[in-house]
């Protein structure tokens, strides 16, 4: 079946109804070189701009080049890559936590909780994520923490040399 663009212009030469009225409908035009006046052409297929029952918008489902956005936990056990568990680093979590950034390294051990937690669900995916996170924070807190100590090593020992 060809497209067939569609004007809005009520047609003039419809029958008459029993009451010798005419009806206004949509008539289709066959040209389908005709763009003035809104003529807009039809969609040859009807399911082309539908979307398949029980799909998700955003999801990687009839070939949508754009991956889905929500995240969805992995609950198959080859869903890792290295065939290893993903690590929390609840130690060097905890490390930190000796460091003087204390909202930093605060965080950075919810993080590894949470992603021990999540390992313990099931979720592979959310607890390489939160595990990622956890050492990130961790290390930021450890360097940042050695940073300030010898800071404030260095200021002191300036002010005990000039007195």
């Amino acid at each position: 079946m060809e497209e067939q663009p569609i004007s809005a212009q009520p047609d003039s030469q419809a029958p008459p109804t029993e009451e010798g009225q005419h009806m206004d409908h949509l008539t289709v035009v066959a040209d389908a070189s005709e763009s003035s006046n809104g003529v807009v052409p039809v969609q040859s297929s009807p399911t082309a701009s539908r979307p398949k029952p029980g799909s998700r918008s955003g999801s990687v489902a009839g070939g949508s080049p754009r991956p889905s956005l929500c995240r969805q936990p992995s609950t198959s056990p080859d869903a890792v890559q290295d065939g290893s568990k993903p690590r929390d680093y609840l130690l060097l979590a905890i490390l930190s936590c000796f460091c003087p950034l204390w909202p930093i390294n605060i965080v950075a051990l919810t993080f590894s909780v949470m992603s021990r937690n999540s390992l313990q669900q099931g979720n592979v995916d959310g607890a390489r994520r939160l595990g990622r996170n956890a050492m990130i924070l961790s290390v930021v807190s450890i360097l940042g923490g050695i940073a300030i100590i010898t800071a404030t090593i260095v200021f002191n020992w300036g002010l005990i040399l000039k007195s």
